[in-house]
């Protein structure tokens, strides 16, 4: 597999002869942006009551208007009535603020950047950004281009209870709290994470290569790429900016500055603290802030609050970069959340050196979550994605989720009565993008709810290209191990799975799943004391057709499925017979009546969906509506009524099979809509094989 140029292609489309979050593009000095950096919004100013905070030349002596400003957040958010607004001038507030005043239905508070303005809220050490060279010095006998800061940081270790634990999570870190990464970052100009190093050793190490088993690598080391590492004895932080010297990485190498002291860099150390808190008010809407400079801990923190929007925010980091706990009427929406993977790191650095991070985490506190609602927003580059199970009436649309080197969305366990609907996404590059953890003994009941459960429908799930998941054991200038394929469907220790209502999706892949599983995967994995549906989707790999792949199934489960369409753009072609024939004179398929009286398989068919385009080439332009010749038109199984559609209407006839209902309009997904459905660019395809 030949790397592509697909980071830097993006980054630089995006940014070129433009400024960029306060930054020319000509001028980054180290890697090209992942992502769009965050622009200035110019808005009307609101009619109603008007408050200003100004961090380069407030006073907090001051009225707070525009002409004599506040200069801290800590002390304008003290001061909010019902129906202000509080605008934020332009710059960087090194605050970790509390909202504590709450509106009202009717005059709810407003928290902004003055129109025109950028203003960001970082939880770091402004001395990084504002006088890097007086904030570092080379290490003596330290590695090759290792500095150490010029002051020390001894609270940075002062031991807080972390706030999200999670099933299977480093949490609590026994025995290896001494490991904890207490020190992590950005580079300034591009937003590109910095590694956080649990180990000195990995920091230090000019190995790139994974060498041998954990145990191996602790006498090795394994370096990471540009990152820091905090010193709990001296109390000091350590960077070191080395390039890169794996092969096959390609663009995705570091090859910038490596004098830290020439660099400003975002640097929060410590551990549990929130960046910006919401706990206990109601009817607040935040919009247009940046967020940056957490550690291991949430970035936004909103509890025990109702009505809250989170419009137009950019969060950069965080483990997570939002936690919602016991807390109800949540909007998120039209907004970037960035994670902790740099272009050069894979699962195994994070997971195992590093911080196995989540961006979204909905908490089990009381009472629980209810009506949460992420629309329009950009989920990207980290480790793991959302832990979603504790929330009853969950909305996910219109989403980009993209670049997750391990877990995608945990929708938890079966419940008696919850909802959750997953819909309009474009779903790109996960290990897992549909994943399960352990759970409690006898959390899941037997019975539940008739429409309970998560209803996933009308996303484009495109896992071609893979991820990133470890370094070579040996060279490999191809970069084959840049991209590889996981699951769509796939736990942790055998937990109960929710009810899953899968229908009108269309699942792209390279490779066959684990065991070449049925219906890659939903029509095998996690069906024991639950039960799904799988209807209407077309699931479609580059190589040979998906096949039924029972091994290992000896008895018929709770699946009820038909209408989908199985196609492998290269074999397929080349089809003779039945592919279902052998399965279907089993006894596995005749008990299979007893829970779908058709029988599995019966309303399936391996056929060509004729797409207007997509071909074997995972970086070439992708087109997934239907041709007017398709069989996947008036092809699918008719569907309860009390299943969610808004696309129902303009389907007339039999269902179409797949995302998309032949000659139904092609919506976006992502900021402001900026992200097509399906990516008819590939200013950003996943790696060419």
């Amino acid at each position: 597999m030949a790397f592509s140029r697909s980071l830097t292609v993006l980054a630089l489309v995006l940014c070129v002869n433009s400024v960029c979050g306060g930054v020319n593009a000509a001028d980054v000095q180290t890697h090209a942006p992942l992502r769009p950096l965050p622009q200035p919004v110019k808005r009307a100013l609101a009619a109603g009551p008007k408050l200003y905070v100004d961090a380069s030349r407030g006073d907090d002596s001051s009225a707070g208007t525009e002409k004599n400003p506040w200069k801290t957040l800590a002390h304008a958010l003290r001061r909010l009535k019902p129906g202000d607004t509080l605008y934020l001038r332009g710059g960087t507030y090194y605050e970790k603020p509390v909202v504590v005043r709450s509106g009202t239905e009717d005059s709810p508070i407003t928290i902004a950047p003055y129109p025109g303005e950028l203003a960001i809220i970082d939880g770091g050490l402004r001395e990084f950004v504002e006088n890097p060279a007086a904030s570092w010095q080379p290490l003596e006998g330290g590695a090759d281009g290792e500095y150490v800061s010029t002051k020390t940081y001894s609270q940075a270790d002062d031991r807080k209870v972390p706030h999200q634990f999670l099933p299977a999570a480093w949490e609590p870190m026994w025995g290896i709290e001494d490991e904890r990464p207490l020190a992590l970052g950005n580079f300034a100009d591009s937003m590109i994470p910095l590694h956080g190093y649990r180990l000195a050793i990995d920091l230090k190490a000019s190995n790139e290569l994974w060498i041998g088993g954990k145990k191996e690598m602790k006498e090795t080391g394994l370096y990471g790429g540009p990152g820091l590492w905090f010193n709990r004895e001296t109390g000091r932080i350590h960077v070191r900016l080395a390039h890169h010297k794996l092969e096959g990485l390609g663009d995705r190498a570091y090859r910038g500055e490596t004098d830290p002291r020439k660099l400003p860099l975002v640097i929060a150390a410590g551990f549990g603290d929130d960046v910006f808190r919401i706990s206990g008010i109601r009817h607040v809407r935040i919009e247009g802030l940046v967020l940056r400079g957490a550690t291991g801990s949430p970035m936004i923190h909103v509890y025990g609050s109702e009505n809250i929007d989170l419009d137009h925010l950019t969060v950069y980091g965080g483990f997570p970069g939002l936690l919602v706990n016991a807390s109800k009427n949540i909007r998120v929406t039209q907004s970037a959340f960035r994670g902790l993977a740099a272009p050069w790191t894979s699962r195994g650095h994070m997971k195992y050196r590093g911080t196995a991070s989540y961006q979204i985490i909905l908490q089990n506190g009381q009472p629980g979550n209810e009506n949460i609602e992420f629309a329009h927003c950009e989920f990207t580059d980290d480790h793991d994605f959302a832990f979603l199970r504790y929330v009853k009436n969950l909305q996910f649309h219109h989403n980009l989720v993209d670049n997750f080197n391990d877990d995608g969305l945990e929708l938890g366990p079966k419940l008696r009565s919850h909802t959750m609907f997953v819909h309009h996404n474009r779903i790109g590059r996960c290990l897992i993008p549909f994943t399960q953890h352990e759970i409690e003994k006898d959390e899941s009941p037997l019975d539940h709810a008739p429409m309970s459960g998560a209803f996933v429908f009308r996303n484009i799930i495109d896992l071609r290209g893979g991820t990133y998941t470890s370094p070579p054991a040996k060279s490999d200038p191809s970069g084959a191990f840049l991209g590889q394929e996981g699951h769509v469907v796939s736990d942790h220790g055998s937990p109960i799975y929710p009810v899953m209502r899968v229908y009108h999706n269309t699942f792209l892949r390279e490779t066959p799943v684990f065991r070449d599983y049925f219906l890659f995967g939903l029509g095998a994995a996690g069906l024991l004391k639950s039960e799904r549906d799988v209807f209407n989707n077309i699931f479609v790999q580059s190589g040979p057709y998906p096949g039924v792949g029972l091994a290992g199934i000896k008895d018929a489960a709770p699946l009820r499925e038909g209408g989908n369409i199985l196609w492998g753009i290269e074999d397929g072609p080349d089809l003779k017979g039945d592919p279902f024939a052998k399965f279907r004179g089993s006894p596995l398929f005749a008990s299979s009546k007893q829970f779908y009286e058709p029988g599995w398989t019966t309303n399936d068919r391996v056929i060509d969906p004729k797409f207007v385009r997509l071909t074997t080439d995972p970086s070439a332009p992708v087109d997934l509506r239907l041709q007017k010749e398709s069989p996947a038109v008036d092809a699918g199984q008719a569907l309860p009524d009390e299943w969610p559609d808004p696309m129902r209407t303009s389907d007339p006839g039999a269902p179409d099979i797949g995302v998309l209902p032949l000659g139904a309009d092609v919506w976006t997904v992502g900021v402001d809509g900026r992200i097509p459905l399906f990516d008819t660019t590939r200013a950003n395809p996943p790696q060419k094989r």
